[in-house]
C-alpha cells in the first residue's frame, strides 16, 4: 500500500504568538493551512505530527503503536501530572498501576462519592448568601468531597488550611503553560501537595486500617509495582494526587456548565422543563462541546498508518482532543451546543463507546490511557446540574462570559458570578 506524504508547515518565530492565541484551535489552524487531516509542524528544530478524529484515536490509544514514556513535556510533568505517575507508564507497568485506580471505581464506591458530594454541596449552598463566584465555591466543595471519599480526615485542619490545600490542587492544573508566574505557582503547588500526600501515605502505612483496601488513601499506601514491592513513597504520592487533583479540576467543567446554563448558550429553561430526559445528554454535550484538555502526546513505536499517511517510528505525535470532539467528519453541527444530542445513548458513550467522544481520553479504561476518573466526573456533573437547576434559585449578575481559547484550562473570565435568592 502506498502512503501519502505528511504535509509540513514550518512555524516562524513571528507566528508563535498568533498560534498561541489560537489556543485550543491551533492544531485545526495547522491542518487547515495544509488542507490535510495529518500535519507535521516544525518549531525551533522540534517536530510534532498532529492527528485527530475517531480513526486516529483508535490508532493512538493502541499500545502496540504508541508509548507514553518520555512523551510528555517536562513543564507539564512538573506541574500537572507529576513525575513517575500512571500517565507516563506503558505495558505491564501501566496495566498494574491503572488497576489500582480502576479497582476503586466500583458502583458502590461511586455511589458513596455521589452521596458525599451531594451532602457537601448542599451544606455549602445552604450556607451561601448573596453574590458568589461559582469557581471558588466548587473548588472547595470538590476538594472536601474527594478527600472524604479518599479517606483523608480534614477534621484536624482549619478552614484556612483546607483552602490552601485546595488551592495547591488548582495551582497544579492552572499552572502548566499559561504564564511564567502561573507555572511557578504550579511548581510550588506541586511541591506542597506532594509533601502533604507523602505525609498522609506514610501515616497510612504505619497505621493500616483493615477493611479500607477500597479507599484511595490506603490503596495507594499499599500500592505495589510489577515486582511486588511497595511503590516508593514519592511515586505513591504522585498517583494518590492523581485522584485528588483531577477531581478538583472538575471545577473547570462546572464553570463551563454555568456558562451553558446561565451564559450565552442559556439552556437553563430547556433543561429544567425536561430535566430527567435531558440531564445526561446535557452533561455529555457539555464535555464534548467545551474545551478542557487540548491535546495529548505520545511517541510512535513503529510506523503507523493514520488516515492514509505514514507516521514514522519514533515520531512525537499529538492527538487533538478538542479537534476530535469538533470533527465535522463524524459529528453533525459540531460547533453548536445541542442539548439532546446524546439522548438515548449516554450510557453507551461513557461505558461502551471508546472513541466517539474523547474528552477524557479514549479506548478501554483498564488497558489504555483513558481517565480512570471519568465516572467521578459524570457523578459530579449530575450532582451540580441537579442542584443548580432544581434545588436553588439564582439571579445572574452582569459579567464577562468570554471563554478565552488561549488559556489552559479555560473557563469564563468572571468565573460565573451568581446571586443566591432567598
Amino acid at each position: 500500500m502506498s502512503f501519502k506524504e505528511i504535509p509540513e508547515t514550518k512555524v516562524k518565530l513571528k507566528e508563535v504568538k498568533d498560534l498561541y492565541n489560537a489556543g485550543y484551535e491551533v492544531l485545526s489552524e495547522l491542518r487547515n493551512e495544509v488542507n490535510a487531516p495529518v500535519v507535521k509542524a516544525s518549531l525551533l528544530n522540534q517536530e510534532i505530527i498532529a492527528v485527530y478524529g475517531q480513526n486516529a484515536a483508535k490508532k493512538f490509544y493502541d499500545a502496540d503503536n504508541f508509548k507514553r514514556d518520555s512523551a510528555m513535556p517536562t513543564p507539564i510533568l512538573k506541574t500537572l501530572q507529576g513525575e513517575g505517575g500512571v500517565q507516563t507508564l506503558d505495558g505491564q507497568q501501566h496495566y498494574k498501576r491503572k488497576s489500582i485506580f480502576m479497582d476503586l471505581m466500583t458502583p458502590d464506591r461511586m455511589e458513596d462519592y455521589r452521596k458525599i458530594l451531594e451532602e457537601t454541596l448542599k451544606e455549602t449552598l445552604d450556607a451561601q448568601t448573596g453574590k458568589f463566584e461559582l469557581y471558588h465555591l466548587t473548588k472547595n466543595v470538590l476538594f472536601k468531597a474527594i478527600c472524604k471519599w479518599a479517606g483523608v480526615n480534614l477534621g484536624n485542619y482549619t478552614t484556612e488550611e483546607i483552602d490552601e490545600l485546595a488551592d495547591t490542587q488548582v495551582n497544579m492544573f492552572e499552572g502548566t503553560v499559561n504564564s511564567v508566574s502561573d507555572h511557578l505557582q504550579g511548581l510550588e503547588g506541586r511541591k506542597k501537595a506532594e509533601k502533604w500526600a507523602q505525609e498522609l501515605l506514610a501515616d497510612a502505612r504505619e497505621n493500616p486500617v483493615p477493611g479500607k483496601e477500597n479507599v484511595a488513601l490506603y490503596a495507594f499506601a499499599d500500592a505495589r509495582g510489577v515486582d511486588g514491592e511497595l511503590l516508593p513513597l514519592n511515586i505513591a504520592a504522585v498517583d494518590f494526587l492523581n485522584i485528588i487533583r483531577p477531581t478538583v479540576a472538575i471545577t473547570v467543567w462546572v464553570n463551563l456548565m454555568g456558562h451553558a446554563l446561565f451564559g450565552p448558550n442559556n439552556v437553563y429553561k430547556e433543561l429544567k422543563q425536561n430535566f430527567d430526559h435531558l440531564q445526561d445528554s446535557f452533561i455529555q454535550e457539555l464535555r464534548r462541546y467545551y474545551p478542557f484538555f487540548p491535546m495529548v502526546p505520545a511517541i510512535s513505536t513503529r510506523d503507523v498508518d493514520i488516515d492514509g499517511y505514514l507516521v514514522p517510528e519514533g515520531s512525537w505525535v499529538v492527538l487533538d482532543l478538542y479537534g476530535t470532539n469538533h470533527d465535522g467528519r463524524s459529528i453533525d453541527n459540531p460547533d453548536s451546543f445541542v442539548i439532546d444530542r446524546y439522548v438515548g445513548r449516554t450510557k453507551e458513550i461513557s461505558y461502551d463507546e471508546e472513541y466517539e467522544m474523547i474528552a477524557q481520553g479514549g479506548g478501554d479504561f483498564r488497558a489504555m490511557h483513558r481517565c480512570a476518573g471519568e465516572w467521578i466526573t459524570l457523578h459530579t456533573l449530575r450532582v451540580f446540574s441537579d442542584n443548580l437547576v432544581n434545588h436553588y434559585e439564582f439571579s445572574v449578575p452582569e459579567q464577562d462570559w468570554t471563554v478565552p481559547m488561549n488559556k489552559f484550562p479555560t473557563f469564563p473570565e468572571d468565573k460565573v458570578l451568581l446571586f443566591k435568592n432567598e
